[in-house]
């Protein structure tokens, strides 16, 4: 009977792999976010026990990811050739990036944090080029109503890449220059994708299924490049023996408010988006849904870059941001987490009937 129980749970836990979606390493980037948010307002044990939690998660969908690619190859490349669903697999590189980040600013570990890097710059070599070319060749095409907000993902990745990068280069100064080609890299894909969006979002009908959580990353993505942009400025303070650094040191805090001000304007519009599609639509927001990673995301990246574009501008008011928001993210981490672990048990239950 015991013997029963086992392979029917082991057949389930099979099949919730098989479905996996590519985006669920969102978990690993919002709650690594989370956790570097908490660690730069000195809430130090917290940011501890977030970071060894997103630590066993990332290990725990990298495994998950190995069985899938292993088991279901050919679910793998359908989800790989899906404009609404391959972007998603981004979210490995900037999940191994967030990380990294981890390992470098709390437990100092540069060579496991380079390694991490390294990995993420080959995925992002990989994939990205990858899906381009899969967008480029498909033969069915649906103008912008193929675009998505999983798209954002190609300018998230980037910039995830740099802001690792600018990290490492406090015990590699050379890494420097990685943080600050992906970083303007980062900016023109970003330019590219969020044009796209625009027509998509203003030009398009969009229906409520279709207003995914990922569109919240027109909001993430500017922070994350302000929060680059102000890590430079931060670090260039130590780094003397990069010249280019102290050219760019205007500009770069310059560009920094500049794009942080562009997500802070999308902020209240993704809200009143939220609200159409929950209170007015009434779609209910009891229910757990794993896409809304997608938007913790942006929200945690928005308070850490709000953050650093607050010391290194020195504006009034704009600390004072980050730490409202604060309290925001960790109110919605707590209850994402909180339905991610509910829907873990209730899908264990579930009968397995058809199932194989």
């Amino acid at each position: 009977m015991e013997f029963q129980v086992i392979l029917t749970m082991f057949k389930r836990v099979l099949y919730e792999i098989s479905v996996l979606s590519p985006s669920y390493f969102g978990a690993v980037m919002a709650t690594g976010t989370v956790s570097l948010v908490l660690y730069v307002n000195h809430l130090i044990i917290p940011a501890l026990l977030l970071t060894f939690l997103n630590l066993a998660m990332y290990i725990i969908l990298l495994l998950f990811l190995v069985i899938r690619i292993l088991k279901f190859p050919r679910k793998v490349e359908q989800d790989l050739k899906r404009s609404d669903l391959g972007p998603g697999f981004l979210t490995l590189i900037a999940g191994t990036d967030v990380v990294g980040d981890e390992m470098i600013l709390l437990f100092h570990q540069f060579t496991l944090a380079l390694t991490l890097w390294i990995t993420s710059l080959v995925l992002w070599l990989t994939l990205q080029y990858y899906f381009l070319l899969v967008l480029i060749l498909r033969e069915e095409k649906n103008g912008f109503k193929d675009v998505n907000g999983l798209w954002l993902l190609f300018p998230v990745s980037t910039l995830t890449i740099s802001v690792l990068a600018v990290d490492l280069s406090s015990y590699l100064p050379s890494m420097i220059y990685a943080g600050l080609i992906t970083y303007f890299m980062g900016w023109i894909i970003y330019l590219v994708f969020t044009v796209l969006i625009a027509f998509r979002l203003f030009l398009s009908r969009v229906s409520v299924e279709e207003m995914i959580p990922a569109y919240w990353i027109n909001g993430g993505f500017p922070a994350l490049a302000s929060l680059s942009s102000s890590l430079m400025v931060i670090h260039s303070a130590s780094l003397h023996s990069i010249p280019i650094l102290h050219t760019l040191h205007g500009f770069l805090e310059g560009t920094g408010l500049f794009i942080w001000t562009y997500g802070s304007w999308w902020i209240p519009l993704l809200f009143l988006l939220f609200l159409w599609k929950h209170v007015v639509r009434k779609v209910s927001f009891l229910k757990y849904d794993f896409q809304f990673w997608s938007a913790l995301f942006p929200l945690a990246i928005y308070d850490l870059g709000t953050y650093f574009t607050g010391r290194v501008t020195r504006i009034p008011g704009i600390l004072l941001i980050s730490y409202v928001f604060l309290y925001v993210v960790l109110i919605l981490w707590i209850y994402q987490f909180a339905g991610l672990i509910y829907n873990v048990f209730v899908k264990l239950r579930k009968p397995i009937d058809g199932i194989t």
